[in-house]
């Protein structure tokens, strides 16, 4: 089964399936061909793997170790053929029926087009994986199996074997099978550390692309750290130029040293679907993380810290008399005076910098952070407050991925009174006040945005009709009067951020701020 939206596609399909990586003594991996294990072999293996274990506690299966692939004489056609080698046997195919549903064929016309069709019986659907341990545990996208109502897996040497769904975390688009095969120990692959990772390395996709078993392509690291605004709430990709194409979704993105360092997930396109150098594999580090709550818990578990925060870039700092050089994510709005940041005295404007020792460049930086951090735990939080570096204590509730309720407009106010002009902005304004804001289900103060002039200095920052503007370069605003004393004490040419609250639903306000300049 595969998703290619307009420009972005998610990949299927099937895949072959790979060997392991044995140690040196200093524990120094190396490529190894993977002779027939032994019965004693397979037997002390069983012993030594629990049901259930985390990737870095999976011990490698015994092999015969290769020569390393930087010694004289050794091209990069060899390298790729023994990476090929190896990782082959530990991908898989997988085959997924699904029951057809309306919402099947509402995918097939928004991502490809297509007119929907009748579709009596089951669909059928295919993907790639990846046998991380040994005793049959497989990961895979969730977009692969979700809704499936019955999983075959095909491995290298043709053998099959059914699965079931032990858990899948669609934020991150993730899923973990376990074949059905008791007793069995199956070729596994490596799983690396994605932060090593280096752009310019060299790749191998391995996966069933449109139902081409066991195909290997090679390419090289083009980016790290890709959003694509797809699956949605994580977003982290490597991006490679390896050909990828509908049918490799879940298959492994490997390195030269034979482990895997990404999941084949998303693929960019131009016109007709299909691989043009633009594929996306989830990292291996947020894999991990991933596969160890679905394996042992069947569901993940993630920190939350309720706030809503953007990047600080130049211009940010800039508005906000920062040093030009500070990074961070600066807290824009709160999800509520009972969230994690409003307990442990967090506020708007604060720029966190570092969490639990992490530094924090941007806003993903502190999704992940957040997100890799337990609830009820205690974390530490440092910020910049005031030119001031502090640090803060919070203790992180669970992350809910509720649907949020629909945006709706607010409803107008009946004959409102003539507003009044903020000049220098380019708006027309009134107070937040009396009735108008019993209606908006206001329960603050401010100036409403009720015109804004096309081209103007509010309309080029973003302000919206219906904003209200709270607060302008630290000084709060609650009537007209306070927005020109506010802007009057700004000189020309100079930067400030303007703090607005943007409904979202009836009664449900969100809080964020524009960058403005003053006119010269």
């Amino acid at each position: 089964m595969f998703r290619i939206p307009l420009t972005v596609g998610l990949l299927a399909a099937q895949a072959a399936a790979p060997g392991c990586l044995p140690e040196e003594p200093d524990g120094r991996l190396t490529l190894a061909s993977v002779p027939p294990i032994l019965a004693a072999q397979e037997e002390q293996v069983r012993e030594e793997v629990p049901r259930v274990a985390r990737l870095r506690d999976i011990p490698v299966l015994p092999g015969v170790p290769a020569p390393a692939l930087t010694a004289p004489g050794v091209t990069l056609s060899d390298a790729f053929a023994e990476v090929a080698r190896v990782a082959t046997p530990a991908v898989v195919s997988l085959a997924v029926e699904h029951e057809a549903r309306v919402t099947d064929e509402e995918a097939l016309e928004r991502f490809f087009g297509m007119p929907r069709m009748p579709q009596p019986g089951p669909r059928q659907g295919r993907g790639s994986g990846a046998i991380v341990d040994p005793s049959g545990l497989v990961i895979t996208n969730n977009h692969v199996v979700e809704g499936s109502s019955r999983i075959e897996v095909t491995l290298a040497d043709n053998r099959k074997f059914g699965a079931v769904v032990v858990g899948t975390d669609p934020p991150t688009d993730l899923a973990v099978l376990r074949l059905e095969a008791e007793g069995e120990v199956f070729p596994h692959i490596a799983v690396g550390d994605s932060d090593e990772v280096r752009v310019g390395e060299w790749v191998l996709a391995i996966g069933n692309p449109l139902g081409n078993s066991h195909s290997v392509t090679a390419g090289i690291v083009s980016a790290k750290g890709r959003a694509v605004g797809l699956t949605g709430n994580y977003e982290d990709f490597i991006q490679t130029d390896a050909a990828i194409n509908p049918g490799n979704s879940g298959g492994p993105l490997v390195a030269l040293d034979g482990t895997l360092i990404g999941l084949n997930t998303v693929i960019q396109v131009a016109g007709a679907p299909g691989n043009i150098g633009l594929g996306f594999a989830i990292p291996a580090n947020l894999v991990r993380r991933v596969y160890d709550d679905l394996a042992s818990e069947g569901e993940v578990t993630r920190g939350w810290l309720g706030v809503a925060v953007r990047p600080v870039d130049a211009e940010v700092a800039k508005a906000f008399g920062l040093e030009e050089t500070v990074r961070g994510a600066i807290i824009q709005d709160y999800s509520g005076a009972d969230s994690p940041a409003a307990k442990a005295g967090l506020r708007y404007g604060d720029v966190i910098v570092r969490f639990n020792g992490r530094a924090i460049v941007n806003s993903t930086d502190l999704q992940f952070a957040v997100a890799d951090a337990r609830p009820g735990e205690r974390s530490t939080v440092e910020i910049l407050r005031d030119g001031a570096l502090r640090s803060v204590e919070v203790v992180l509730g669970q992350r809910d991925f509720e649907e949020a309720a629909p945006l709706s407009e607010s409803p107008p106010p009946d004959e409102p009174r003539p507003p009044e002009s903020a000049g220098r902005l380019g708006i027309a304004a009134e107070n937040l006040e009396g009735e108008l804001a019993d209606r908006v289900r206001a329960d603050f103060s401010g100036v409403v945005v009720r015109r804004v002039v096309p081209g103007g200095i509010a309309h080029r920052a973003g302000i919206q009709p219906d904003d209200v503007i709270i607060n302008v370069a630290g000084s709060s605003i609650r009537n007209v009067g306070d927005l020109r004393e506010a802007l009057s004490g700004i000189a020309p040419g100079n930067t400030f951020p303007i703090w607005i609250a943007r409904a979202v639903s009836p009664g449900e306000w969100q809080r964020t701020f524009v960058i403005v300049q003053a006119p010269e």
